[in-house]
């Protein structure tokens, strides 16, 4: 096995891996244990499990975890690399089609159709993944559900809820575990750590000026694209689905740099591409400051996951069973997971705009939830019938 096999195989599964995060890691497990043999099953879930500990894309986690135990840090670059790189030129010739053609009428009624199927998929992801990561932890369910409630009622910016169940989660486990729980200063080490997540959410009012002033850019949206996108692949636990939703709130509600219906677009764009979901970044980079944007923008929310990794690889060993690092993940996890339902909540007053893309949605959750068909199929059936309805209507 050499660092250019290694690419060449992430490079094929970045062009063949459709299906989100857990179809790419299932092709990994089969192409790299069964088929290649390259590492033990072991060894998998090993690296599956290491990437519960990181922020950011599971399965972009898994990739660089295989390289860098296999062939060193080289090759956990060309396995990043090589997963990302066929969905980001995919996506970036979408949105430049996108930007160029956006206002022909079929691609208008494309667009009606596939808004309200990704609702669909977005509800479907969040279900799904709370049935398999909660299994039977009633208490998970309360955060989840606490979640969405704090998030539709009050519009807490995601990443509060997120530490702040992570923190929420320590207590209620350390009390109920209270053997593995004396361990006051890594109890400690959370709270500092969600104190000083929640300062660095601050630099965008105060501290992120004096950075700007000191990189020379104040005010530019060089500054703004890397700020916003590295601090959504930094702070994110769970799936895709959880990172756009807090690039939804920083992109859309806060600096209003696309409309809700543009957004949209950009998630079905990564939805209909093999590879992370999170791809939707080079969409909205592009859209935002052509193709440098697109390139900043998905170099900025791949990064820092990346660091995590390279610097967790070290240490691993010693930090995966530790208790309270497993209770805060479980915290996170149950408000990442409740973050994608807001999302679906607050995307869909844009997408489901009359009767006909009410029903659309409803049948994309009847089809996702009773076969066994791959959410592109439906997306790609959305835009068809978008194009016949809008027809006929006009």
């Amino acid at each position: 096995m050499t660092n250019f096999e290694i690419f060449r195989y992430f490079l094929y599964l970045g062009i063949a891996g459709f299906g989100g995060p857990l179809a790419i890691i299932n092709h990994i497990r089969q192409d790299l244990v069964y088929k290649k043999k390259w590492m033990t099953l072991e060894e998998f879930r090993d690296y599956f499990g290491y990437s519960q500990i990181a922020p950011g894309p599971l399965a972009f986690q898994v990739a660089l975890y295989f390289g860098y135990f296999k062939k060193g840090f080289t090759a956990a670059v060309l396995a990043g690399i090589g997963l990302v790189l066929p969905s980001f030129l995919i996506v970036l010739l979408f949105s430049v089609f996108y930007k160029e053609y956006r206002d022909i009428n079929y691609i208008v009624y494309g667009l009606y159709g596939i808004s309200p199927v990704i609702i669909a998929i977005i509800f479907h992801s969040g279900f799904n993944l709370s049935r398999s990561v909660f299994t039977k932890d009633v208490f998970q369910y309360a955060l989840f559900f606490a979640a969405i409630a704090v998030s539709i009622l009050f519009k807490v910016h995601i990443l509060f809820l997120i530490f702040g169940s992570a923190l929420i989660a320590v207590i209620y486990y350390s009390l109920k575990d209270k053997k593995e729980s004396g361990q006051s200063l890594k109890s400690i080490a959370v709270v500092s750590y969600a104190f000083i997540s929640k300062i660095f959410l601050s630099l965008y009012t105060g501290g992120k000026a004096v950075v700007a002033g000191i990189l020379g850019y104040a005010g530019s949206k060089t500054l703004d694209i890397l700020y916003v996108f590295m601090k959504a692949g930094a702070l994110t636990y769970g799936s895709g689905f959880v990172i756009i939703g807090v690039l939804r709130q920083d992109v859309v509600e806060n600096l209003h740099w696309l409309t809700a219906k543009e957004f949209l677009d950009g998630i079905a764009f990564g939805q209909i591409t093999p590879g992370p979901v999170v791809i939707t970044s080079t969409f909205i980079g592009y859209m935002l400051d052509g193709i440098p944007g697109s390139v900043l923008s998905t170099v900025s929310i791949f990064l820092p996951t990346f660091i995590f990794v390279s610097l967790l690889t070290r240490v691993i060993g010693k930090v995966k069973d530790n208790f309270i690092l497993k209770s805060a993940i479980k915290g996170a996890n149950a408000a990442a997971i409740g973050a994608i339902i807001t999302t679906g909540y607050f995307l869909s007053k844009d997408a489901m705009i009359d009767y006909v893309t009410f029903g659309m949605f409803a049948a994309g959750l009847v089809v996702l939830f009773f076969t066994k068909i791959k959410p592109y199929y439906v997306i790609i059936a959305g835009a068809v019938l978008g194009i016949v309805i809008r027809a006929i209507l006009n």
